[in-house]
């Protein structure tokens, strides 16, 4: 049983070290494949540089010319290209689909295995802000349970640091072969929408809070994630947030606490 890793991966040089380190501790990997947009930094010699150092085998599939930052409809065909990739001639033994973020800074050496052996159809670890203080979780427009966002200070754990259900994940992901061949990615928020046709499809989602990785602060690198509701064109006004004990806060609350987090270092 083999997992291939999938990586779509553009303008990355500045964090790309790193996250390779991150990529090499990692065992139980058939392969690795990026799926590399034309960029503007030096992110393809650095993978092909890092190509001949791994132990991993390494395949980096060119894309022609895309926008800059990807659009949600490139985001999508990118996953497709994976999923007409995984278990072709050569490599029929791959059973699980990991889809890794190139702006990933921290995993566990051990999250192949430790993903797989709660045999679910798709699972995903914590992903939390690389080195931020208070702790927060990064994904909180992707993460949702009962359809409310993931609230960024102490995120559900209704199962006390075991597994539970989720409406859907992002950033990182695990998913047995079975249900990657046959859940479609779609727009405008192509993590969330394989999470949501996974579901109508009879396929379970879930997150794992005893497994923790840490994502790059994208905000002080100038990006932004942003909510399906606003990629949908509809008012920006996103759902609540839930808590670890299962309290519902809205935006406006939390808009407070957070302001209170940066000033005093702190949350009561």
């Amino acid at each position: 049983m083999s997992v291939m890793i999938g990586v779509p991966i553009k303008n990355a040089a500045v964090w790309l070290p790193r996250f390779l380190y991150q990529l090499d501790k990692l065992s139980g990997v058939s392969r690795i494949v990026f799926i590399y947009g034309p960029s503007e930094d030096p992110t393809l010699q650095m993978l092909q540089t890092w190509e001949n150092e791994t132990a991993h085998v390494v395949e980096i599939i060119h894309e022609p010319a895309m926008s800059n930052p990807l659009s949600a409809a490139e985001i999508a065909l990118l996953y497709e290209d994976f999923q007409s990739i995984i278990g072709e001639e050569g490599w029929e033994d791959e059973t699980h689909f990991m889809l890794i973020d190139s702006d990933i800074m921290e995993v566990p050496e051990d999250l192949v295995q430790r993903l797989k052996a709660e045999d679910k159809d798709i699972i995903a670890p914590f992903v939390w802000i690389d080195r931020a203080n208070p702790p927060q979780f990064f994904d909180v427009h992707c993460f949702r349970l009962y359809g409310y966002r993931f609230y960024p200070f102490s995120p559900p754990d209704p199962n006390d640091g075991e597994p539970f259900e989720v409406d859907c994940v992002g950033s990182c992901y695990l998913v047995k072969r079975e249900v990657f061949d046959r859940v479609a990615y779609d727009n405008p928020h192509p993590h969330m929408m394989f999470c949501e046709n996974a579901v109508n499809d009879g396929y379970e989602v879930w997150a794992h809070p005893g497994i923790n990785i840490q994502h790059l602060d994208v905000q002080r690198v100038g990006l932004a994630k942003n909510p399906i509701e606003l990629l949908r064109g509809q008012d920006y006004n996103p759902p609540p947030f839930i808590k670890k004990d299962g309290t519902i806060i809205s935006g406006e609350a939390f808009a407070a606490e957070l302001i209170q987090a940066y000033v005093w270092g702190t949350l009561e």
